[in-house]
């Protein structure tokens, strides 16, 4: 029954890559001798315009009917603002299926969080490449929020981001948390003290080869926080030896928690002339082998730093340690 359910899936992500819409609405309503008629739900609903703006998602959502035949909830599905990759959001909701019978069996793959006034768990997915996280609402009712990226950890903090926005216009869910625009508008001039800064200026030549780094580093710019967020890559020189490399991120208009990974507690604080590091030794639940610092410059505006080892995770924080000094020493005063 599983493909089955994979099949109505991946039929409506192609449509709504492709550019299709539709819209489920109407309330059913029951007639003289008939029995009880089971409520049209539209989880298109479950967002509105703003939401779908805060969380970096298009406001046209591709609503995809429930089917008894298939065992599918009704579903709503959204493409992200991101051109750099393909995510597509979905929300489903149920209202006379269960949901031990819409999973058959399927894998648990964490445990329940608590989100939005609801145990929310997540389930393997229907589709590769996605993070599927389930509450139950009543016997016969359930809701899921999805979110399709190419890194999985990823995935899945886009997912924990969404629950509360949806759970807010579910039954018995709490008030939604305010919500500011995830990126500002495409052509919109970065401001404020990062505005300005080459983040392959924030790590000297003869600082990278301390660091065992090559001495000059790549600079280029990502789209999937913010159109603005520019980004220098040095390489590693230690061949296999498992040393990742070492990147430095500049958001003129990212807030710290903004970065995935960096919404969490830091383990420490590093102080260095004043200017706090925030660390992340376990980056991303990357098993221990990727490690991260960040540096809120305004409230508006961060740097992150990112480095690892894969060989051996104890030492996945040494180039981190070692190179905050040099990056906070580099930075306009």
């Amino acid at each position: 029954m599983r493909f089955k359910q994979a099949a109505v899936a991946l039929a409506a992500v192609a449509m709504l890559l492709a550019g299709c819409t539709q819209q489920v609405s109407g309330v059913a309503s029951p007639v003289p001798g008939q029995g009880p008629v089971t409520p049209v739900v539209e989880p298109c609903q479950l967002l509105d315009a703003k939401q779908l703006a805060g969380l970096g998602y298009k406001p046209q959502g591709r609503a995809v009917k429930a089917s008894k035949e298939q065992r599918a909830p009704a579903m709503c599905l959204w493409t992200a603002t991101d051109t750099e990759h393909t995510v597509v959001m979905s929300v489903g909701w149920s209202v006379d299926l269960s949901l031990d019978d819409y999973l058959q069996g399927a894998l648990k793959k964490a445990d329940p969080v608590q989100l939005g006034g609801f145990a929310w768990t997540r389930y393997a997915g229907f589709m590769g490449g996605s993070c599927d996280l389930y509450t139950t609402l009543g016997p016969k009712s359930f809701a899921f929020v999805s979110v399709s990226y190419p890194d999985d950890a990823q995935a899945c903090e886009r997912t924990k981001k969404v629950i509360p926005q949806v759970a807010a216009h579910l039954p018995g869910g709490q008030p939604a948390p305010s919500i500011a625009p995830s990126t500002p508008p495409e052509g919109t001039a970065p401001t404020g003290p990062l505005a300005s800064v080459n983040p392959c200026q924030l790590l000297k030549p003869e600082q990278a080869q301390q660091l065992k780094m090559a001495p000059n580093g790549e600079l280029d710019s990502s789209k999937v926080i913010s159109p603005n967020v520019t980004y220098c890559l040095w390489k590693d020189t230690d061949g296999d030896g498992g040393q990742k490399p070492f990147e430095v991120w500049v958001g003129p208009d990212v807030p710290l928690k903004r970065w995935p990974g960096m919404e969490v507690a830091p383990t420490e604080q590093i102080d260095v002339n004043g200017k706090k590091w925030s660390l992340f030794p376990n980056f991303n639940d990357s098993g221990g082998v990727i490690c991260a610092a960040g540096l809120p410059v305004s409230d508006t505006a961060s740097i992150q730093i990112v480095s690892g080892q894969l060989a051996d995770k104890t030492k996945a924080c040494d180039a981190i340690k070692a190179g905050i000094p040099m990056v906070s020493g580099n930075l306009p005063s």
